[in-house]
């Protein structure tokens, strides 16, 4: 697409008019349509209180279901959470008493320690020069019953073939932590055989912290009772009775008291946002970005981390950087937002970003090499 179709969309993100900003991996801006729709929101409490409640309520469930359609997931299979790790507890709730757990040493501690916490017996596998081959995971899966990854490493930006996966798995539940692929590569649960999937709100998304999804393949809402249960996640949500309880079979039984609602709507008002655009728009635009990124830094002589077989690839880079830490505080002093990760640098630009905030970075990196 034309440079001039995505400077439309950069004037969305008031940050570039100051920052340098490089690193959606560790957490994003709010785009100008997000941050007007949960104004809205807190307008409308302040004007109205509890009013609109009735509106707020099928607004949620509106909401449910374009998520539905986003992940080719089904609306009863959708719960709104507030972290990757509330997700991820809530799963390892369901299913770690079923047995042992294949995971690997790249994974962000929201995808282990819940599974930890409850005494699972845990296998993990070392990544080969940073990839995490099906084949090799195939030749692992022993008497495993639960295979935890992520979509994308956030430690290298490996990102995982899950359809592959998900083919390889037998009997086996996948459960995939999304959070480094949500918003910037598209997402099939039922492609990838997924059985549970859940991702933050806050990083690749750009709706702020608070906020994310999880998906709850049906067959096992069905067949698991969850541990937790609040007066909303009943078959009849506003049933005051306190002698019963009917929970429906449906992951939104999480949601437990009443909902987050400024939050939810962020998340609504970011996946239109995305649709407008298109999710395959979006990948190829943070491919060519770092494409051009990973050039540039070749051409510095750096080292660069991230594996770079094109099926491997994500919108994260991370080049080796001694002093990684230093290099990225001096950064930050001149509006230049990186993260220090893993042997260096991470850097991971989305779709707003320009070719020039690449050349930014690599003039800095210059005046340091």
């Amino acid at each position: 697409m034309k440079t001039d179709f995505w400077k439309r969309f950069r004037k969305d993100f008031p940050i570039t008019e100051r920052w340098t900003y490089l690193d959606h991996a560790a957490a994003g801006p709010i785009a100008k349509p997000v941050h007007e729709e949960v104004q809205r929101a807190y307008w409308d409490t302040v004007h109205y209180g509890d009013v609109h409640w009735r509106a707020w309520l099928e607004k949620r469930e509106s909401i449910r279901e374009k998520f539905a359609r986003f992940i080719h997931a089904d609306a009863s299979e959708i719960a709104f959470i507030h972290s990757t790790s509330e997700g991820m507890n809530l799963i390892a709730d369901l299913i770690s008493r079923e047995g042992s757990v294949l995971t690997n040493t790249l994974e962000f501690p929201a995808s282990t320690v819940p599974w930890l916490h409850r005494k699972a017996k845990i296998r993990f596998l070392e990544p080969v020069e940073g990839v995490l081959p099906v084949g090799d995971i195939k030749k692992n899966l022993g008497h495993s019953k639960i295979l935890v990854t992520s979509f994308v490493q956030y430690q290298n930006g490996f990102r995982q073939d899950l359809e592959a996966l998900g083919k390889i798995k037998g009997k086996r539940y996948l459960v995939v932590n999304g959070t480094q692929g949500f918003g910037v590569l598209p997402i099939n649960v039922r492609k990838w055989n997924a059985d549970f999937f859940c991702a933050a709100s806050y990083k690749w998304f750009l709706a702020g912290h608070g906020g994310g999804i999880l998906f709850a393949k049906k067959e096992w809402l069905d067949k698991f009772k969850p541990a937790f249960a609040g007066w909303r996640s009943r078959v009849v949500e506003e049933d005051f009775n306190n002698r019963t309880v009917h929970l429906r079979k449906a992951a939104s039984r999480t949601e437990y008291g009443c909902p987050t609602f400024p939050v939810i709507f962020a998340l609504g008002a970011s996946l239109d946002y995305f649709n407008r655009i298109g999710m395959e728009a979006i990948e190829k635009r943070v491919l060519d970005l770092t494409d051009y990124a990973l050039s540039r830094l070749e051409d510095l002589g750096l080292e660069i981390v991230t594996p770079l077989e094109r099926k491997y690839r994500s919108g994260i880079v991370v080049f080796k950087m001694d002093r990684a830490a230093e290099v990225a505080r001096r950064f930050l002093k001149k509006r230049i937002f990186v993260s220090p990760r893993g042997p260096g640098i991470r850097i991971a630009p989305h779709f707003y970003n320009q070719f020039s905030d690449i050349d930014r970075l690599i003039k800095e990196l210059k005046g340091l090499i």
